[in-house]
């Protein structure tokens, strides 16, 4: 039988030992200590004839325990945790594990330490000891216990004698087929479990029937530390990897798997720093582990282990928590050698304080004035100054951005606190190769979205008047239901373009009249100051004015090369006139909250819309600014909807699972008006509110895909030692080494994958158009940007229309990998380029907004 997960964690009380401030003499304060690099500290308990061993554990003062991640959260290995039983047992006389149940993973914070206490008790009516794993935070008092395993202990003969021992003294075991393990631990990352070198054991597998064999060994550093262990835990961690051969799909997409429920485990002799293992199936969804020595000597076994699923968001704290970042900028190291370069320079540190119209429409002129003439190898370098709260400075940022996602290795951004740059400086930054740098007090920082927390409550007062711009449109109609229905506010007032004629305008007045608030519609352009000016001077005085949210936005879409000034007007006016105009009319207001809704695109640069990335971003420093000048602003940059509307209703399921494999997920109504009371009750200026597909984002990091800006979120992979080649061969240097019919079908292969991807899964056969299976501008700009990672070669912008299909593309990707061997065709040769330039100029004029925004990240109604 199985017992379920608990849906909250165990909270009981206990007399508890605390750990001393002052730690001092252990043996004066009547504890002893210990030699196990994961104890502190034992006490004796008279009563129970037991034991109570103390632990503090933080990834500064055990750093190995970093090298077990699960989804970006440090776990102590559910090995550990039976090592921390075993340590117990062991002082009284039952040292090996009759059961142990992991109810609660034990998350290691990424700063502070976690406080351990692991009890064996008195001796039962069977000669079986209860013990427990007990873990609270670094708050003292004011922090629960939260108790991890439960389960007894047993004597070792005992444990043995139930799971019986393996003859791991013939190897490889007769009759067994070795499986690859050269990916393994790639492949496993992007499943979500992000070992480190520690951790990375698994050397050798074999398969024989329903069993499974490995060989497994520790770091050179780890193994230092074996003598003190019963069974170190990353070996035996290690060896748990094995079990993933039995179900190759184990731990794809959403669906993590931890060690749940523990029995018969002995440790039959220690120090072991290498390990021969066998696996086989122990009943239903379990298995048996019996572990031997180099030489085939016993050393450890496992009657039985079974694995539970847990959500990989639950293990960080899970809810808005989960999709609620902030933008940080980091330091980083000055190279120790910087190599000027002779790059054309934009300076704008002299133009703070210009309008947001006159120096975007600058910004965007020069960039693609770049684009168009300047050498491939040649950077433009954009300097701004005091970007964070510069709106228009901010607005350069969001629309180079996107410039940069669409054009990589064109343009740098820098900005800095200071004018005029230290040429030193700058050069040190530009040789860091970052994308986006700041120049903060000499010191080169990088933009990098961190996790915020989700704390405070909102507070706002229901006989207050919540002013909604966009009120009748989706997210304002949402908004306006969930003021009444979670913060009872009672008196409302929306605004739209169409106002009461607006589309489902009047069922929902009806609505919300239904649930006891009274609401006025108003037809108003609120960048206007006059209309509205007249719009709340309709407010009543006795429910005077005390929360503003602006959710009013449209979109107009395209490539950097194709956008215009009117395509910035087109954005920029309900977004940044409206705020501004929105602030200057009730900035003698008591607010409460004054929330403006932003997008992601302003962070992230989304391809396709450098105007809405620029008008989302200067959003983002307006509400900055107002917060340093004492008022209540913050500003919500979200992600993708899963409601549609106006902007995203024509996204069908196929945009959103390509979204989704690009790293986004869409919010449901209630996610996002959690992170919409989390916002306002942050304290901060400026939130990113998005769902992340965490797995699509370990894909990209390991394919090297990810954005620089989100780095922050996702660790690299790493790889052991021994898992790297000795001399890392380039892609030109594997396929000089292949015959030249196996070159061309590999390079193909190439293509068509990452075509296939970009397009979400869809064939292409090698002599079949590109255009004939729905590229489009955004999407080549994409596989444009794929292909120059995955080859190491600069592309053009143009290549799907120079090189029309993935035949001829791949004979000019071999001309220009293998240039000596692979003579240019005249197949291989660009098409006209006349010709060219003639199909990219129609494809991007027959896209309609709503097709380049079913291309975009995180493309949403705000």
């Amino acid at each position: 039988p199985h017992t379920d997960l608990p849906t909250y964690p165990f909270q009981r009380k206990h007399y508890w030992l605390e750990p001393l401030a002052h730690t001092g003499d252990l043996n004066a304060s009547g504890l002893d200590a210990t030699d196990h690099p994961l104890l502190g500290a034992v006490v004796e308990l008279p009563d129970e004839n037991g034991v109570l061993l103390t632990a503090q554990l933080s990834v500064k003062s055990h750093p190995w325990l970093a090298d077990h991640a699960v989804s970006g959260t440090v776990l102590v290995p559910g090995a550990a945790l039976v090592e921390l039983a075993v340590q117990a047992g062991e002082r009284v006389g039952a040292g090996a594990v009759d059961e142990l149940i992991v109810e609660a993973p034990l998350v290691v914070p990424p700063s502070g330490a976690v406080r351990l206490q692991v009890t064996a008790g008195a001796v039962d009516a069977t000669g079986r000891r209860p013990v427990t794993v007990h873990s609270r935070g670094e708050g003292g008092d004011s922090v629960n216990w939260i108790r991890h395993a439960t389960g007894s202990l047993t004597t070792t003969t005992t444990a043995a004698d139930r799971t019986g021992t393996a003859d791991l003294t013939t190897w490889p075991p007769p009759g067994a087929e070795e499986l690859s393990v050269a990916d393994f631990y790639d492949l496993r990352y992007v499943a979500g479990y992000e070992y480190g070198p520690v951790f990375q054991g698994l050397r050798r597998v074999w398969r024989r029937g329903e069993e499974l064999f490995a060989e497994l060994a520790l770091t050179a550093e780890s193994a230092q530390d074996t003598a003190a262990f019963a069974l170190h835990p990353a070996l035996l961690d290690s060896a748990l990897h094995t079990a993933a051969f039995a179900d190759p799909g184990q731990g794809a997409g959403e669906r993590t798997l931890l060690p749940f429920a523990w029995n018969d485990v002995a440790v039959h002799a220690t120090g072991a720093t290498a390990l021969r293992v066998r696996l086989a199936p122990a009943g239903a969804d379990a298995i048996s582990l019996q572990a031997a020595d180099p030489t085939g000597a016993p050393v450890a076994s496992v009657g039985s282990l079974s694995f539970r699923a847990v959500d990989p968001a639950a293990l960080s704290g899970g809810g808005a928590q989960d999709a609620l970042f902030r933008l940080e900028w980091q330091p980083v190291p000055a190279p120790e050698t910087a190599t000027p370069e002779d790059w054309p320079t934009l300076d704008l540190t002299g133009r703070t304080g210009a309008g947001i119209r006159e120096l975007a429409g600058e910004v965007l002129a020069a960039v693609q004035s770049h684009l168009a003439t300047g050498p491939d190898d040649t950077r433009l370098v954009v300097l701004t100054r005091d970007a964070r709260h510069d709106p228009a400075q901010a607005a350069v940022h969001g629309l180079v951005r996107t410039a940069q996602n669409e054009h990589p290795d064109r343009i740098v951004l820098v900005d800095t606190d200071t004018a005029p740059v230290s040429r030193g400086l700058l050069d040190a930054a530009l040789s860091t190769g970052e994308p986006q740098l700041a120049l903060v007090s000499g010191h080169i920082t990088v933009p990098r979205l961190t996790r915020a927390q989700a704390t405070g409550e909102t507070s706002l007062d229901p006989q207050g008047t919540a002013l909604v711009t966009g009120g009748t449109g989706t997210l304002g109609a949402l908004t306006a239901r969930h003021l009444v229905t979670h913060h009872g506010i009672r008196h409302l007032h929306l605004v739209s373009r169409r106002g009461p004629a607006a589309p489902g305008a009047d069922a929902l007045v009806a609505e919300l009249t239904g649930l006891g608030a009274q609401v006025t519609v108003s037809a108003a352009d609120v960048a206007d100051r006059a209309h509205l000016a007249a719009v709340l001077d309709r407010i009543d005085p006795e429910h005077p004015l005390t929360a503003v949210i602006h959710t009013a936005g449209v979109l107009q879409d395209a490539v950097i090369t194709a956008q215009t000034p009117d395509h910035l007007d087109a954005v920029l006016a309900p977004k940044t006139d409206a705020a501004r105009t929105l602030h200057e009319l009730t900035k003698d207001q008591d607010l409460a909250a004054f929330v403006l809704f932003s997008s992601a695109a302003g962070t992230l640069g989304n391809p396709g819309q450098a105007n809405y990335a620029a008008a989302n971003a200067a959003l983002d420093a307006y509400a900055r600014r107002l917060r340093t000048e004492g008022v209540p602003a913050v500003s919500l940059a979200w992600g993708l909807w899963a409601d549609a509307s106006g902007m995203t209703g024509h996204l069908d399921g196929g945009d959103q699972s390509r979204m989704s494999r690009q790293g986004a997920l869409a919010l449901s109504a209630e996610q996002g008006m959690a992170l919409l009371d989390a916002g306002i009750a942050s304290g901060e200026a400026a939130l990113v509110t998005s769902r992340m597909n965490f797995p699509a984002l370990r894909a990209a990091a390991a394919e090297g895909q990810l954005p620089a800006v989100l780095k922050g979120l996702v660790s690299p992979p790493r790889k052991a030692a021994h898992s790297v080649s000795d001399a890392q061969e380039s892609l030109a240097d594997r396929l000089a080494a292949l015959p030249e019919e196996d070159r061309r079908r590999r390079v193909l292969d190439l293509v068509r994958t990452h075509a296939s991807t970009v397009l979400g899964d869809v064939p292409i056969r090698p002599e079949q158009p590109f255009r004939d299976v729905g590229f489009d501008s955004l999407t080549a700009v994409e596989l444009r940007n794929r292909l120059a990672t995955a080859t190491g070669v600069r592309l053009p912008a143009t290549l799907i229309f120079d090189y029309p299909s993935p035949a001829v593309l791949t004979r000019h990707l071999l001309a220009e990998l293998l240039p000596e061997t692979e003579a240019t065709s005249d197949e291989a040769a660009p098409v006209a380029a006349e010709a060219a330039d003639d199909g990219a100029l129609d494809l991007i004029a027959a896209m309609d907004t709503d097709d380049l925004v079913a291309r975009a990240l995180g493309a949403v109604g705000n």
